[in-house]
């Protein structure tokens, strides 16, 4: 599980200097390591917002599960710059924004996210994984994890279409942490995808996930994706990444290198690449190049230690 958080940090690291690149320009220059400056001009190894409010998360389940608390360490990174790499708070995000001056104004945690269907940016998705984890550790029932992880988006991402892809997206981690060690990625994706589509009907509350549930999609090599900051488009992202290599460093490339949002498609598919590949499987340089990871394994440390007592 280590991994999972680990593998997203790196990732958006990568993507950071690359972010608003097109996909044309990632052809003709695209990203093999770790590099810095670019679209925010900041060091080698800086990761971003999505790396932040996943260690705030991560940070505020030690002590269980408490949206005040969750909020408050929003809140934390948003007007202090804690939970950065170099103490300064960078890209974040529309819909996130407002929902966390929502909570500085006295409004109640779930409903301080933007439910209209123009805040379903990827805001949720990218930082979801810590109560996934939690989820696990804690043998939560599907019904119940469901509206969790609901209440977890709604945070800041409350329109269905944003709750609906962190959910699809749990179904995947769970078959991982699950059956890992014996079943390959391919069939663990299809077998989340499968069984997430029970809950999620394309034919009535939830087209936008057509594609994704299409027979063809993961398949087909000449698949299009796009790597926009539609949450729908992040989650498809990653998938199809993640199922069309057979390694971390190369699905993340294949992320990142697609341009657009970089760091964030690159922390949703490098999350799940290292949560089924395993910590070993991120490149010891990129690790080594990543900014305060001192802090970043401070936060799992402290989130594993509440897992014993």
């Amino acid at each position: 599980m280590k991994a999972a958080i680990y593998g997203g940090v790196v990732a958006d690291a990568l993507g950071v200097p690359y972010e608003f690149k097109s996909h044309e320009e990632m052809l003709d220059n695209p990203v093999t390591g770790m590099t810095g400056h670019g679209t925010y001009n900041m060091p080698v190894g800086t990761w971003s917002d999505d790396s932040s409010l996943t260690i705030a998360l991560l940070d505020s389940l030690k002590n269980g599960v408490d949206y005040d608390d969750i909020m408050n360490n929003f809140q934390k990174w948003y007007y202090n710059g804690d939970y950065t790499p170099l103490g300064e708070t960078f890209d974040v995000g529309r819909t996130t924004k407002y929902a966390i001056e929502n909570y500085s104004k006295g409004i109640e945690p779930i409903e301080c996210g933007g439910d209209g269907k123009r805040n379903n940016g990827n805001g949720s998705l990218m930082r979801i994984m810590p109560i996934l984890l939690y989820i696990y550790t804690n043998n939560i029932p599907v019904d119940e994890s469901i509206k969790l992880i609901d209440d977890i988006s709604s945070l800041t991402h409350a329109h269905s279409i944003s709750k609906a892809s962190c959910n699809i997206y749990n179904f995947i981690v769970q078959e991982i942490l699950h059956d890992r060690y014996t079943k390959n990625f391919k069939t663990l994706i299809k077998r989340g995808l499968n069984e997430s589509r029970k809950y999620y009907d394309i034919e009535d509350k939830y087209p936008c996930f057509s594609k994704l549930y299409s027979k063809n999609f993961l398949d087909n090599k000449d698949t299009v994706v796009s790597s926009t900051g539609y949450v729908v488009d992040s989650l498809e992202v990653a998938l199809y990444c993640c199922y069309n290599t057979d390694n971390y460093k190369d699905a993340v490339l294949k992320a990142v290198n697609l341009g657009g949002d970089t760091d964030t498609n690159g922390i949703i598919t490098g999350s799940l690449a290292a949560l089924y590949y395993g910590l070993d499987s991120i490149p010891r340089e990129w690790l080594d190049s990543t900014l305060n990871l001192e802090l970043v394994n401070c936060i799992i440390h402290d989130f594993y230690r509440s897992l014993k007592n």
